[in-house]
């Protein structure tokens, strides 16, 4: 038997005779004339091998391979409703799966959002990855995540990219202010327009190669031509934060990592001319990947209220953190 020459049509005439007991009853049931009923079975017949009914006179008695042709028909069936509840599911703006992918630095304005809008869609399960800018867009490239957050792309990223190539779409989703922080009690601290070049009096805390935020103070310093006394490379924010509060030295810093810090005044944030340094958080998926409706659903809601949202809390951040002495 060649599987190939089955098909559904087929096997939904087998079961319609089966339930029903007669070609007749089946050809009432499915809105077909009888002889299309019977071309049906026909073919079914010679796609199997052998018969699917013995015919005792006006009876149908159905064979030993029409009734494995019949458990094949029913698991189809129930394959088939099955499906049909899942596409209901994923029509669904408010139910389904949401893979999300964001930076380490974004892990801290994301929950928020994230539980305002599962407050309003609760059906929605979220999966979220938290990794490096160069594997979220290879997640996003191979459908793993389905939207990303992100500040600077990798190369591959272009706003508004065209359909076509490895290009990831990037849609401008909130600003990402980065400044400087010390400790309370820093000398700096309470003064007011610092001049950048001092600055080189201190021990700065930076992050590890490859990070945005490095490459940000790297570009600061080239600008500005300051060769700092000293400085300490760390892994991450929090490490970052802590090595300040600790009087290892001062740090640039996104704003939205320093909530909790610059409201309890663990740290504060110095006055230095051109700072902040302003920066620019993403919505970034696949230009020609279909997104799920709970995933649309998240993207606008981030380019609308979620941005309204991030953009008041940052003005919140930048008025804080300044008394410090």
């Amino acid at each position: 038997m060649d599987p190939r020459h089955l098909s559904l049509r087929q096997l939904e005439v087998l079961k319609a005779v089966s339930d029903s007991g007669s070609m007749a009853a089946a050809a009432r049931k499915l809105f077909m004339t009888g002889p299309a009923v019977t071309q049906q079975v026909k073919q079914l017949e010679k796609a199997l091998g052998a018969p699917a009914f013995n015919r005792i006179g006006r009876r149908l008695q159905m064979t030993a391979a029409g009734e494995r042709a019949l458990a094949a028909a029913n698991d189809v069936h129930s394959r088939l409703v099955v499906l049909a509840k899942d596409m209901d599911a994923l029509g669904k703006r408010d139910d389904g799966t949401l893979h999300l992918g964001i930076l380490a630095t974004g892990t801290h304005i994301l929950p928020p959002l994230l539980a305002e809008f599962r407050r309003r869609a609760p059906g929605i399960a979220v999966h979220m990855a938290v990794s490096t800018r160069a594997e979220l867009a290879r997640r996003v490239k191979h459908g793993e995540v389905d939207i990303a957050l992100m500040g600077r792309g990798p190369e591959a990223l272009a706003e508004g990219a065209r359909p076509g190539g490895d290009s990831l779409a990037r849609e401008p989703f909130a600003s990402n202010p980065h400044v400087v922080i010390a400790w309370p009690g820093h000398p700096l601290a309470g003064e007011r327009a610092i001049p950048p070049i001092e600055l080189r009096q201190e021990c700065l805390v930076q992050r590890e190669p490859g990070s945005g935020t490095r490459a940000m103070l790297d570009n600061f310093l080239g600008m500005h031509r300051i060769a700092p006394r000293e400085r300490i490379t760390v892994s991450g924010n929090e490490m970052a934060k802590h090595a300040v509060m600790s009087q290892l030295g001062i740090s640039l810093t996104s704003a939205h990592t320093l909530f909790l810090e610059l409201k309890t005044g663990a740290l504060v944030r110095l006055d230095v001319e051109h700072t902040p340094i302003v920066r620019t958080w993403y919505v970034v998926h696949h230009p020609e990947r279909w997104l799920p409706p709970a995933a649309a659903a998240f993207r606008e809601y981030l380019l609308d209220e979620g941005a309204r949202m991030v953009e008041s809390e940052t003005r919140e951040l930048l008025s804080a953190g300044l008394d410090g002495a």
